[in-house]
């Protein structure tokens, strides 16, 4: 596969990143990528560290110069990673209105409380952890209007292991498909220790089933380090269930091989 898209990666925009956009763009050439999405947090939990962080009009010049900076070794894609959309459907309704190439939404609360919180281990089963996660993913999906769910089953990357809610899965993937909303595979669990992406082979094998057809690959960054981190093994994947794999522009799907 000649072309690579990283198209989750968070720079010093969102509270919880750490590098400036160039450097990561300076990163994502030197690995041989042709497209690098930034996904920054949009958080409007009261909880999270990021609450109210994101400043879009100094964001929006930032990749404007990184595009005129970089423009002729990379391309650089404006995205955005919105929190529980469900939740704040107002602030949501805002972002829409912004010219972001990709409108990625992720849940990170389940309540009040992180998920990768010690707080929950200590007080949930893994596989209820997993039930509550799933539910607000549904959750989430059926109330549409976004590109790309991120990290599917994100709980993994905390508690180093998997909960199969096959239906409740499928649920989510079917309604995913209806409303033409990519699958996402996330390679971060593989840098902390775990051995899948999230989500890996199950879960990708029930969505082509369902009549998936997109398919996008991300980091999920934080720092440059970790651009393209384990894109191998993430290509791989998709390859073996036929996925297709593919970029945003203009919020519009392209898939890799067209391009």
């Amino acid at each position: 596969m000649n072309v690579l898209a990283d198209l989750h990666t968070h720079t010093n925009f969102s509270a919880d990143g750490k590098d400036h956009m160039a450097d990561m763009c300076r990163a994502a050439i030197s690995k041989g990528l042709s497209y690098i999405c930034f996904t920054d947090h949009i958080d409007n939990n009261p909880s999270d560290n990021g609450y109210k962080y994101f400043n879009y009009a100094k964001y929006s010049e930032t990749i404007e110069r990184m595009r005129e900076e970089f423009g002729d070794k990379i391309q650089v894609l404006k995205g955005i990673e919105f929190a529980e959309p469900h939740l704040y459907p107002r602030e949501f309704e805002d972002v829409l209105k912004k010219d972001f190439d990709i409108v990625m939404v992720g849940i990170h609360y389940l309540g009040e409380t992180y998920v990768g919180d010690k707080v929950i281990s200590g007080n949930y089963s893994k596989q209820q952890i997993f039930r509550e996660y799933y539910r607000e993913v549904l959750k989430a999906v059926k109330f549409g209007g976004f590109d790309v769910l991120a990290h599917f089953d994100l709980p993994k990357r905390y508690f180093k292991g998997s909960y199969s809610e096959k239906e409740m899965t499928l649920e989510i993937l079917q309604e995913m498909v209806n409303k033409g909303i990519a699958l996402e595979i996330n390679t971060s669990p593989l840098r902390r220790g775990f051995t899948e992406c999230t989500p890996d082979s199950e879960i990708l094998k029930q969505y082509i089933e369902a009549g998936g057809t997109k398919v996008t690959t991300g980091s999920d960054a934080h720092s440059c380090g970790d651009i393209a981190a384990d894109f191998d093994y993430a290509h791989k994947l998709i390859k073996g269930f036929q996925g297709i794999p593919g970029i945003f522009k203009g919020r519009r799907f392209i898939p890799i091989d067209s391009l």
